[in-house]
């Protein structure tokens, strides 16, 4: 829901499909510019964090779901749908997310730096951002050759920072998981398919911001006026942009 809202604040026309309707209706794809897999512990996360959902389009909607990764559309997968689209992407295989290093579930606001040399859709003009995290299994997890590919390619979308911008250098609570290269959210080679553990829809409104109430009494004293929406909103009106 949260994930719908996002968009259809951004005039974009939501649907929200189950799994299983797609699987019954598979031209529910054809007839969608954006795919957007959100969070929410499918399946209980019962067989490990995005596995069972991974494996229903697997075995039921591979071919769907590539048509609609080669077409000139956009996709996004947030949290546990991230966890899903690193088992679908192949640009994504030979890595994991792994349960957090701290040993428990993370639910907190960061920061992290969008790579400037991203061709993430989602991303443009984007640097730094901050989001919510809310998870047990945001662990990027990967040989050292893979990520040296990921960083090749430029992959890498964000990374986690500290407080002052700085990359978090695998520091708690600022990489809140423990994630190699403090990867937050890889990009394929196109733009157009972000995988992110942050979750962008839970930034809608300035208001929802954990520090929301000092922000506003700092723009209070400095004469300016509280900004309306967060940063989250900023990704989700990159794609409205890109079908303009």
């Amino acid at each position: 829901m949260e994930c719908s809202r996002k968009l259809g604040i951004n005039n974009i026309e939501v649907k929200i499909v189950h799994i299983n309707d797609i699987i019954d209706n598979p031209s529910e794809l054809k007839l969608s510019n954006i795919l957007a897999i959100p969070g929410g512990f499918s399946y209980g996360d019962d067989t490990g964090a995005g596995n069972a959902f991974a494996l229903r389009i697997k075995n039921n909607l591979l071919d769907e779901f590539q048509n609609f990764l080669s077409q000139d559309k956009l996709i996004i997968g947030i949290c546990n749908g991230c966890q899903i689209l690193v088992k679908l992407v192949p640009e994504f295989s030979n890595l994991a997310l792994t349960s957090n290093d701290i040993g428990n579930y993370q639910c907190r606001w960061i920061r992290v730096r969008v790579n400037p040399q991203s061709s993430s859709v989602w991303l443009r003009g984007l640097s730094e951002l901050y989001l919510p995290v809310a998870h047990g299994e945001g662990r990027f997890f990967m040989d050292q050759d893979i990520l040296n590919q990921l960083i090749e390619n430029n992959s890498v979308a964000l990374r986690y920072v500290d407080k002052n911008g700085d990359y978090a250098n695998l520091q708690f609570p600022y990489n809140p998981n423990g994630s190699i290269y403090d990867l937050a959210a890889l990009s394929d080679k196109s733009g157009r398919v972000l995988a992110l553990m942050p979750h962008p829809e839970r930034g809608i409104f300035f208001t929802q911001q954990d520090n929301w109430p000092l922000e506003k009494e700092k723009c209070k004293r400095s004469g300016v006026a509280m900004p309306k929406y967060g940063d989250g909103m900023l990704i989700f009106e990159n794609a409205l942009k890109y079908f303009a």
